[in-house]
Protein backbone atom coordinates (compact mmCIF):
# COMPACT_ATOMS: atom_id res chain seq x y z
CA UNK A 1 0.00 0.00 0.00
CA UNK A 2 1.52 3.47 -1.50
CA UNK A 3 -1.03 5.56 0.20
CA UNK A 4 -0.33 8.00 3.09
CA UNK A 5 -2.07 10.92 4.77
CA UNK A 6 -1.01 14.16 3.46
CA UNK A 7 -0.19 17.36 6.05
CA UNK A 8 -3.20 17.57 8.69
CA UNK A 9 -2.26 21.03 9.84
CA UNK A 10 -5.85 23.45 9.04
CA UNK A 11 -2.58 26.21 7.00
CA UNK A 12 -1.47 23.70 5.09
CA UNK A 13 -3.64 23.36 1.90
CA UNK A 14 -4.70 26.99 2.20
CA UNK A 15 -0.79 27.46 1.77
CA UNK A 16 -0.96 24.76 -0.75
CA UNK A 17 -2.97 26.20 -2.82
CA UNK A 18 -1.95 29.59 -2.60
CA UNK A 19 1.66 28.52 -4.04
CA UNK A 20 0.13 26.35 -6.48
CA UNK A 21 -2.49 29.27 -7.80
CA UNK A 22 0.53 31.67 -8.71
CA UNK A 23 1.45 29.48 -11.38
CA UNK A 24 -1.98 29.41 -12.82
CA UNK A 25 -2.95 33.00 -14.45
CA UNK A 26 -5.89 34.20 -13.69
CA UNK A 27 -8.34 34.77 -16.59
CA UNK A 28 -10.05 38.18 -16.82
CA UNK A 29 -13.79 37.89 -17.44
CA UNK A 30 -15.64 41.14 -18.05
CA UNK A 31 -17.00 42.89 -14.78
CA UNK A 32 -20.91 42.81 -15.83
CA UNK A 33 -20.78 39.07 -15.60
CA UNK A 34 -19.21 38.99 -12.68
CA UNK A 35 -21.51 38.37 -9.59
CA UNK A 36 -20.45 40.41 -6.80
CA UNK A 37 -19.66 38.40 -3.72
CA UNK A 38 -21.17 38.67 -0.08
CA UNK A 39 -18.94 39.73 2.66
CA UNK A 40 -16.24 36.89 3.83
CA UNK A 41 -16.65 34.96 0.31
CA UNK A 42 -14.06 36.76 -2.30
CA UNK A 43 -12.92 35.30 -5.90
CA UNK A 44 -9.46 33.49 -5.81
CA UNK A 45 -9.02 32.88 -9.63
CA UNK A 46 -11.03 32.39 -12.85
CA UNK A 47 -9.81 29.94 -15.10
CA UNK A 48 -10.35 28.66 -19.02
CA UNK A 49 -12.64 25.75 -19.82
CA UNK A 50 -13.17 22.73 -22.13
CA UNK A 51 -16.73 22.32 -21.10
CA UNK A 52 -17.85 25.38 -18.77
CA UNK A 53 -17.91 29.52 -20.09
CA UNK A 54 -15.26 29.29 -17.05
CA UNK A 55 -14.57 28.08 -13.80
CA UNK A 56 -14.58 30.16 -10.85
CA UNK A 57 -13.00 29.44 -7.50
CA UNK A 58 -14.46 31.26 -4.54
CA UNK A 59 -12.84 30.95 -0.88
CA UNK A 60 -15.66 31.18 2.15
CA UNK A 61 -13.62 33.52 4.94
CA UNK A 62 -16.39 33.79 7.16
CA UNK A 63 -17.47 30.67 8.04
CA UNK A 64 -16.06 27.95 11.17
CA UNK A 65 -14.73 25.50 8.78
CA UNK A 66 -12.00 22.94 9.99
CA UNK A 67 -9.97 21.89 7.72
CA UNK A 68 -10.39 18.77 6.12
CA UNK A 69 -7.60 15.91 5.60
CA UNK A 70 -7.10 14.35 2.22
CA UNK A 71 -5.63 10.62 1.45
CA UNK A 72 -3.54 10.76 -1.41
CA UNK A 73 -6.29 8.70 -2.71
CA UNK A 74 -8.93 11.34 -2.07
CA UNK A 75 -6.85 13.77 -4.27
CA UNK A 76 -8.76 15.54 -7.11
CA UNK A 77 -6.76 14.52 -10.62
CA UNK A 78 -9.33 16.28 -13.00
CA UNK A 79 -6.85 19.09 -14.66
CA UNK A 80 -9.55 21.96 -15.09
CA UNK A 81 -10.60 20.98 -11.61
CA UNK A 82 -6.74 21.09 -9.82
CA UNK A 83 -6.35 24.39 -11.79
CA UNK A 84 -8.91 25.93 -10.31
CA UNK A 85 -8.54 24.98 -6.62
CA UNK A 86 -4.80 25.66 -7.36
CA UNK A 87 -3.96 21.82 -5.81
CA UNK A 88 -5.05 18.20 -5.97
CA UNK A 89 -5.63 19.30 -2.07
CA UNK A 90 -8.17 22.49 -1.99
CA UNK A 91 -8.48 24.06 0.74
CA UNK A 92 -11.71 23.15 2.48
CA UNK A 93 -12.66 27.52 2.40
CA UNK A 94 -13.01 26.93 -1.47
CA UNK A 95 -14.84 25.74 -3.95
CA UNK A 96 -15.57 25.99 -7.83
CA UNK A 97 -18.63 27.48 -9.51
CA UNK A 98 -19.34 26.53 -13.37
CA UNK A 99 -21.09 28.53 -15.62
CA UNK A 100 -22.57 26.76 -18.63
CA UNK A 101 -21.70 28.07 -22.06
CA UNK A 102 -25.00 29.30 -22.38
CA UNK A 103 -25.87 30.52 -18.98
CA UNK A 104 -26.06 34.54 -19.65
CA UNK A 105 -27.58 33.45 -23.37
CA UNK A 106 -30.52 31.17 -22.24
CA UNK A 107 -33.88 32.60 -20.77
CA UNK A 108 -34.87 29.44 -19.16
CA UNK A 109 -34.91 28.66 -15.40
CA UNK A 110 -31.81 28.53 -13.48
CA UNK A 111 -30.35 25.28 -12.58
CA UNK A 112 -27.88 24.40 -9.94
CA UNK A 113 -26.57 20.63 -10.31
CA UNK A 114 -24.40 19.16 -7.14
CA UNK A 115 -22.35 16.17 -7.84
CA UNK A 116 -21.75 13.46 -5.08
CA UNK A 117 -18.96 11.78 -3.52
CA UNK A 118 -15.67 10.79 -5.85
CA UNK A 119 -16.36 13.31 -8.41
CA UNK A 120 -16.65 16.58 -9.96
CA UNK A 121 -19.02 19.08 -11.87
CA UNK A 122 -17.32 18.31 -14.86
CA UNK A 123 -17.13 14.44 -14.99
CA UNK A 124 -20.46 14.30 -13.39
CA UNK A 125 -23.07 16.55 -15.62
CA UNK A 126 -20.55 17.76 -18.65
CA UNK A 127 -18.63 14.35 -19.69
CA UNK A 128 -20.30 11.45 -17.58
CA UNK A 129 -19.36 8.71 -19.61
CA UNK A 130 -15.84 9.12 -19.07
CA UNK A 131 -15.53 7.06 -16.14
CA UNK A 132 -16.73 3.81 -18.24
CA UNK A 133 -13.97 5.11 -21.00
CA UNK A 134 -16.17 6.81 -23.29
CA UNK A 135 -15.24 10.63 -23.36
CA UNK A 136 -17.25 13.17 -25.00
CA UNK A 137 -20.71 11.77 -24.46
CA UNK A 138 -23.02 14.46 -23.54
CA UNK A 139 -24.36 15.13 -19.71
CA UNK A 140 -26.88 16.93 -18.48
CA UNK A 141 -25.16 20.03 -19.14
CA UNK A 142 -25.67 20.30 -22.46
CA UNK A 143 -29.18 18.59 -22.24
CA UNK A 144 -30.19 21.04 -20.19
CA UNK A 145 -28.90 24.17 -21.77
CA UNK A 146 -30.55 22.56 -25.19
CA UNK A 147 -33.63 22.68 -23.44
CA UNK A 148 -33.00 26.39 -22.77
CA UNK A 149 -31.91 26.12 -19.22
CA UNK A 150 -29.63 28.45 -17.39
CA UNK A 151 -26.90 25.88 -16.28
CA UNK A 152 -24.41 26.09 -13.01
CA UNK A 153 -22.66 23.79 -10.78
CA UNK A 154 -20.73 23.33 -8.00
CA UNK A 155 -17.21 21.45 -6.97
CA UNK A 156 -16.27 20.54 -3.79
CA UNK A 157 -13.22 20.77 -2.53
CA UNK A 158 -13.06 17.15 -0.58
CA UNK A 159 -14.30 14.19 -2.68
CA UNK A 160 -15.67 12.52 0.43
CA UNK A 161 -15.66 16.30 2.55
CA UNK A 162 -18.72 16.98 5.07
CA UNK A 163 -21.92 17.47 3.83
CA UNK A 164 -23.18 20.32 6.51
CA UNK A 165 -19.87 21.95 4.69
CA UNK A 166 -21.18 20.86 1.02
CA UNK A 167 -24.75 22.98 1.84
CA UNK A 168 -22.38 26.09 2.72
CA UNK A 169 -20.90 25.68 -0.49
CA UNK A 170 -24.16 25.31 -2.01
CA UNK A 171 -25.28 28.49 -0.17
CA UNK A 172 -22.45 30.84 -1.28
CA UNK A 173 -23.25 29.30 -5.00
CA UNK A 174 -26.71 30.51 -4.96
CA UNK A 175 -25.90 33.64 -3.80
CA UNK A 176 -23.54 34.52 -6.33
CA UNK A 177 -25.58 32.96 -9.28
CA UNK A 178 -28.44 34.97 -8.54
CA UNK A 179 -26.78 38.14 -8.35
CA UNK A 180 -24.95 37.38 -11.89
CA UNK A 181 -28.33 36.57 -13.29
CA UNK A 182 -31.20 38.29 -11.22
CA UNK A 183 -32.96 35.04 -10.65
CA UNK A 184 -35.24 35.05 -6.85
CA UNK A 185 -35.44 30.96 -6.88
CA UNK A 186 -33.25 28.30 -8.81
CA UNK A 187 -33.58 24.73 -9.20
CA UNK A 188 -31.28 22.01 -7.16
CA UNK A 189 -30.41 18.98 -8.70
CA UNK A 190 -28.33 16.65 -6.74
CA UNK A 191 -26.55 13.24 -7.68
CA UNK A 192 -26.17 11.27 -4.37
CA UNK A 193 -24.30 12.59 -1.61
CA UNK A 194 -24.93 15.98 -3.78
CA UNK A 195 -28.61 15.32 -3.53
CA UNK A 196 -28.67 14.56 0.52
CA UNK A 197 -26.23 18.33 0.49
CA UNK A 198 -28.80 20.03 -1.29
CA UNK A 199 -31.34 18.68 0.96
CA UNK A 200 -29.25 20.06 3.66
CA UNK A 201 -29.61 22.94 2.53
CA UNK A 202 -33.46 23.72 2.02
CA UNK A 203 -34.15 22.12 5.14
CA UNK A 204 -32.08 24.21 7.60
CA UNK A 205 -30.48 21.01 9.09
CA UNK A 206 -26.85 23.04 10.04
CA UNK A 207 -24.03 22.15 12.19
CA UNK A 208 -24.17 23.42 15.62
CA UNK A 209 -22.74 27.19 16.67
CA UNK A 210 -20.63 29.33 13.69
CA UNK A 211 -22.27 31.74 11.31
CA UNK A 212 -23.61 28.93 8.81
CA UNK A 213 -26.08 30.43 6.17
CA UNK A 214 -29.27 30.13 6.69
CA UNK A 215 -31.90 28.70 3.60
CA UNK A 216 -32.88 32.04 2.16
CA UNK A 217 -35.90 31.00 0.56
CA UNK A 218 -34.61 30.40 -3.03
CA UNK A 219 -35.22 27.05 -4.17
CA UNK A 220 -38.39 26.12 -6.11
CA UNK A 221 -37.78 22.99 -7.44
CA UNK A 222 -35.68 19.87 -5.66
CA UNK A 223 -34.29 16.69 -7.74
CA UNK A 224 -32.42 13.87 -6.01
CA UNK A 225 -30.90 11.05 -8.35
CA UNK A 226 -30.28 8.21 -6.88
CA UNK A 227 -29.34 10.43 -3.20
CA UNK A 228 -29.40 8.05 -0.05
CA UNK A 229 -32.23 9.31 1.68
CA UNK A 230 -32.24 6.59 4.46
CA UNK A 231 -28.60 6.13 4.47
CA UNK A 232 -26.37 3.03 2.84
CA UNK A 233 -24.25 0.28 4.74
CA UNK A 234 -22.49 -0.96 1.79
CA UNK A 235 -18.70 -1.08 3.08
CA UNK A 236 -19.76 -3.03 6.05
CA UNK A 237 -22.35 -5.12 4.12
CA UNK A 238 -19.57 -5.90 1.40
CA UNK A 239 -16.58 -6.66 3.46
CA UNK A 240 -14.74 -7.92 0.85
CA UNK A 241 -14.60 -4.84 -1.11
CA UNK A 242 -11.62 -3.54 1.88
CA UNK A 243 -9.03 -5.31 -0.62
CA UNK A 244 -10.40 -3.35 -2.77
CA UNK A 245 -10.01 0.06 -0.95
CA UNK A 246 -6.56 -0.41 0.14
CA UNK A 247 -5.62 0.10 -3.09
CA UNK A 248 -4.42 3.43 -4.00
CA UNK A 249 -6.15 4.21 -7.38
CA UNK A 250 -9.01 6.11 -8.01
CA UNK A 251 -10.93 3.26 -9.49
CA UNK A 252 -11.22 2.24 -5.54
CA UNK A 253 -11.38 5.72 -3.93
CA UNK A 254 -13.71 4.48 -0.74
CA UNK A 255 -13.29 3.62 2.77
CA UNK A 256 -12.56 0.65 4.61
CA UNK A 257 -14.72 -1.05 7.47
CA UNK A 258 -11.81 -2.64 8.92
CA UNK A 259 -8.86 -0.67 10.92
CA UNK A 260 -6.65 -3.51 11.31
CA UNK A 261 -5.79 -6.92 8.13
CA UNK A 262 -3.98 -9.43 8.26
CA UNK A 263 -2.74 -9.46 4.95
CA UNK A 264 0.45 -11.89 4.47
CA UNK A 265 0.70 -13.20 8.08
CA UNK A 266 0.90 -10.05 9.38
CA UNK A 267 -1.46 -7.64 11.16
CA UNK A 268 -1.40 -3.95 9.82
CA UNK A 269 -2.62 -1.01 10.65
CA UNK A 270 -5.40 0.27 8.17
CA UNK A 271 -6.85 2.80 10.17
CA UNK A 272 -6.24 5.90 8.55
CA UNK A 273 -7.79 4.17 5.65
CA UNK A 274 -10.87 3.55 7.09
CA UNK A 275 -14.48 4.68 7.13
CA UNK A 276 -13.71 5.49 11.49
CA UNK A 277 -10.82 8.03 10.48
CA UNK A 278 -10.80 11.88 9.67
CA UNK A 279 -10.27 11.36 5.63
CA UNK A 280 -14.35 10.20 5.00
CA UNK A 281 -16.90 12.43 7.01
CA UNK A 282 -19.44 11.92 4.05
CA UNK A 283 -19.17 7.98 4.77
CA UNK A 284 -19.56 8.74 8.18
CA UNK A 285 -22.68 10.33 7.49
CA UNK A 286 -24.31 8.68 4.93
CA UNK A 287 -24.14 5.41 7.35
CA UNK A 288 -27.79 3.66 7.92
CA UNK A 289 -27.93 0.03 9.14
CA UNK A 290 -30.29 -1.65 6.69
CA UNK A 291 -29.24 -5.40 7.95
CA UNK A 292 -32.19 -5.67 9.81
CA UNK A 293 -34.28 -5.24 6.13
CA UNK A 294 -31.42 -6.68 4.14
CA UNK A 295 -29.74 -9.21 6.21
CA UNK A 296 -26.02 -9.93 5.93
CA UNK A 297 -24.79 -12.19 4.36
CA UNK A 298 -23.17 -14.75 6.38
CA UNK A 299 -20.66 -16.00 3.64
CA UNK A 300 -19.15 -12.92 3.59
CA UNK A 301 -15.55 -12.54 5.09
CA UNK A 302 -15.72 -11.60 9.12
CA UNK A 303 -19.61 -10.78 8.48
CA UNK A 304 -19.94 -10.42 12.04
CA UNK A 305 -17.22 -9.10 13.29
CA UNK A 306 -17.17 -6.23 10.20
CA UNK A 307 -20.76 -5.25 11.09
CA UNK A 308 -20.54 -5.15 14.81
CA UNK A 309 -17.09 -4.64 15.95
CA UNK A 310 -14.38 -6.75 17.14
CA UNK A 311 -11.71 -9.39 16.13
CA UNK A 312 -12.26 -11.78 13.24
CA UNK A 313 -10.03 -14.16 11.41
CA UNK A 314 -8.49 -11.92 9.02
CA UNK A 315 -9.65 -8.42 9.74
CA UNK A 316 -10.34 -5.93 13.16
CA UNK A 317 -13.63 -3.80 12.84
CA UNK A 318 -14.74 -0.74 15.01
CA UNK A 319 -18.36 -1.44 13.52
CA UNK A 320 -21.23 0.44 11.79
CA UNK A 321 -22.41 1.94 15.06
CA UNK A 322 -19.08 3.46 16.49
CA UNK A 323 -18.84 4.73 12.33
CA UNK A 324 -22.48 5.92 12.40
CA UNK A 325 -21.98 8.09 15.50
CA UNK A 326 -18.70 9.40 14.09
CA UNK A 327 -20.92 11.04 11.62
CA UNK A 328 -22.89 12.48 14.12
CA UNK A 329 -25.81 9.86 13.44
CA UNK A 330 -26.09 12.16 10.67
CA UNK A 331 -29.72 9.79 8.94
CA UNK A 332 -31.19 10.05 11.80
CA UNK A 333 -30.95 13.33 13.09
CA UNK A 334 -31.92 14.39 9.14
CA UNK A 335 -34.99 12.95 9.97
CA UNK A 336 -36.19 16.23 11.59
CA UNK A 337 -35.54 18.63 9.22
CA UNK A 338 -37.57 17.92 6.55
CA UNK A 339 -38.01 19.97 3.01
CA UNK A 340 -40.06 23.36 3.02
CA UNK A 341 -43.94 22.99 1.59
CA UNK A 342 -43.66 25.09 -1.03
CA UNK A 343 -40.30 23.42 -2.38
CA UNK A 344 -41.24 21.39 -5.41
CA UNK A 345 -39.39 17.96 -5.06
CA UNK A 346 -38.50 15.32 -7.46
CA UNK A 347 -36.75 11.83 -5.73
CA UNK A 348 -35.08 9.36 -8.74
CA UNK A 349 -34.48 5.88 -7.59
CA UNK A 350 -32.65 3.70 -9.77
CA UNK A 351 -33.30 -0.34 -9.92
CA UNK A 352 -30.48 -1.62 -12.23
CA UNK A 353 -28.12 -3.20 -9.84
CA UNK A 354 -25.42 -4.10 -12.34
CA UNK A 355 -22.48 -1.60 -13.28
CA UNK A 356 -19.98 -1.58 -15.88
CA UNK A 357 -16.73 -2.78 -15.12
CA UNK A 358 -17.74 -2.96 -11.48
CA UNK A 359 -17.92 -6.92 -10.69
CA UNK A 360 -19.43 -6.53 -7.10
CA UNK A 361 -22.64 -4.27 -6.83
CA UNK A 362 -25.34 -4.13 -4.38
CA UNK A 363 -27.40 -6.98 -4.77
CA UNK A 364 -28.87 -8.11 -1.41
CA UNK A 365 -32.27 -6.18 -1.94
CA UNK A 366 -33.42 -4.18 -4.97
CA UNK A 367 -30.84 -1.20 -5.73
CA UNK A 368 -28.97 0.98 -7.97
CA UNK A 369 -25.68 -1.43 -7.70
CA UNK A 370 -24.84 0.97 -4.31
CA UNK A 371 -27.87 2.47 -3.15
CA UNK A 372 -30.79 0.33 -2.19
CA UNK A 373 -34.27 1.49 -3.96
CA UNK A 374 -36.18 2.23 -0.51
CA UNK A 375 -32.94 4.19 0.08
CA UNK A 376 -33.07 6.33 -2.52
CA UNK A 377 -37.05 6.37 -2.89
CA UNK A 378 -37.54 7.38 0.59
CA UNK A 379 -39.84 10.65 1.34
CA UNK A 380 -41.37 10.07 4.95
CA UNK A 381 -38.40 12.28 6.01
CA UNK A 382 -38.79 15.06 3.42
CA UNK A 383 -42.69 15.94 4.20
CA UNK A 384 -43.52 19.13 5.60
CA UNK A 385 -46.63 19.27 7.73
CA UNK A 386 -47.80 21.86 6.09
CA UNK A 387 -47.20 20.43 2.50
CA UNK A 388 -49.61 20.05 -0.21
CA UNK A 389 -48.30 18.98 -3.69
CA UNK A 390 -46.77 15.59 -2.51
CA UNK A 391 -42.90 14.75 -3.58
CA UNK A 392 -42.93 12.74 -6.63
CA UNK A 393 -41.25 9.40 -6.44
CA UNK A 394 -40.01 7.85 -10.08
CA UNK A 395 -37.97 4.25 -10.33
CA UNK A 396 -36.00 4.07 -13.26
CA UNK A 397 -34.07 1.09 -14.99
CA UNK A 398 -31.01 2.87 -14.46
CA UNK A 399 -27.53 2.12 -12.00
CA UNK A 400 -25.75 4.58 -10.06
CA UNK A 401 -24.28 6.07 -12.40
CA UNK A 402 -26.61 6.42 -15.58
CA UNK A 403 -29.07 7.76 -13.24
CA UNK A 404 -27.38 10.95 -14.40
CA UNK A 405 -26.46 10.48 -18.18
CA UNK A 406 -28.41 7.72 -19.95
CA UNK A 407 -30.01 9.16 -23.11
CA UNK A 408 -33.17 8.23 -21.62
CA UNK A 409 -32.18 10.36 -18.34
CA UNK A 410 -30.93 13.34 -20.22
CA UNK A 411 -34.83 13.11 -21.65
CA UNK A 412 -36.22 12.57 -18.24
CA UNK A 413 -34.15 15.54 -16.10
CA UNK A 414 -35.26 18.43 -18.36
CA UNK A 415 -38.56 17.30 -18.06
CA UNK A 416 -38.09 17.43 -14.15
CA UNK A 417 -37.57 20.71 -14.14
CA UNK A 418 -40.61 22.43 -16.66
Amino acid sequence: MSSKTEAGQPGAFAQLSEAAAAAVPAVPVPSPDRARPAAGLSLVRSIKSKYWERIDCYRDSARPFVQERYLEKTRHENQEVVQGFGSKFPATSDFLLHYGPKWNVNKGKVIVLAHGASDNASRAWADPDSLQGNPGQPGALQALEAAGFRVFAVTFPHKHGNIFYEAQYLADAIGLIRQATGAQKVTLIGHSAGGLAARVYVSDYRLNGGRWTAYGNDVENLVTLAAPHRGQDFAFRHPEFNYHFMKDDMSANGPMSWDKVLAYGTWKDTLEYSIYSDNFPMQQQVLFNWTGTYPMAASSPDAYTTLHGGQGFMSHSLGIDNAIMKGGNFINNFRSYPVPADIRVTVVAGNNNKIVNVPATEKDGPSDGLVFVESASHTADLVHPARKEPIKVLVVGENHLTITYSPAMLKLIPALVK
